[in-house]
């Protein structure tokens, strides 16, 4: 039997809100058995009182620390050494860093150096650079999944709301990453076809991410790389899609209607 991975889950209290506990616990235990649970603030704080409760109900560890000059990282670097002490004395394989602060850049690497999978939560207005850092970064404000949401009640104007453009309904859709994800995307899809013949979404799904550690279905709101290969269709004219002989190993190759 496989070894489940271990998991440590380390939250900022003061740059995560409470109200994204339940995602953060539910994201970590897609990556193994979460042995590890710390929560780090000022606890006297009135700004953290929402995590108090989450506090209980998520069975977490609260380490106070106080702030002894307004300003300074008191929070950060109770984190990071709290981080190094699990790293060397519990079996520990993935970290889950839930905070929006590239005060710990270093401590990912860190991490990373010595082979340990590092997994970053935190909003959308995180620096680049510090959500590249980790092997994966999941946006919390991205939990507004499309595809989980439930259908909207049909009644009389169901045929006047068939009859809206696909475009009108959706204005994001058409374009969901920006020029540069999309220039690095084109360059991957076709490197791997004129060495293969073929590229593979997995092979696609690996090497984006190594570039952009956010490139994750479930940032845009998918529950599946296929799915959001299927939203990237409209950026993927110059391919055509094709399915192995097992029916679900999905690949482009490139169309021959260019």
């Amino acid at each position: 039997m496989e070894r489940s991975n271990n998991v440590a889950v380390l939250i900022d209290a003061e740059n995560v809100p409470a109200t994204y506990a339940k995602q953060i616990f539910d994201e970590a235990s897609n990556y193994g058995n979460i042995v590890v649970k710390r929560i780090f603030a000022d606890w006297s704080k009135a700004s953290v009182k929402g995590w108090k409760e989450e506090v209980n109900r998520n069975s977490m560890t609260a380490v106070q620390q106080f702030e002894v000059q307004p300003r300074k990282n008191t929070i950060d670097i109770a984190l990071i050494i709290q981080a190094l002490i699990i790293l060397f004395e519990k079996d520990v394989d993935v970290f889950c860093i839930a905070a929006g602060d590239s005060d710990y850049t270093r401590l990912v690497r860190e991490l990373r150096e010595r082979n340990k999978t590092v997994i970053g939560l935190g909003a959308r207005n995180v620096n680049q650079s510090f959500v590249n850092a980790f092997n994966e970064f999941i946006y919390l404000d991205a939990g507004e999944n499309e595809e989980a949401r439930p259908p909207k009640k049909r009644g009389r104007g169901k045929a006047k709301a068939q009859a809206q453009p696909a475009a009108e309904n959706k204005p994001a859709e058409a374009d969901p990453i920006d020029n540069k994800r999309k220039s690095d995307l084109f360059n991957i899809i076709d490197r791997l076809i004129d060495n293969n013949g073929k590229a593979y979404y997995a092979q696609i799904s690996v090497e984006m991410k190594q570039k952009y550690s956010d490139f994750v279905p479930k940032n845009f709101g998918c529950n599946s790389f296929k799915k959001l290969m299927e939203k990237l269709l409209p950026l993927l004219k110059r391919y055509a899609i094709g399915t192995e002989a097992d029916g679900t190993t999905m690949f482009l190759v490139r169309s021959k209607k260019q």
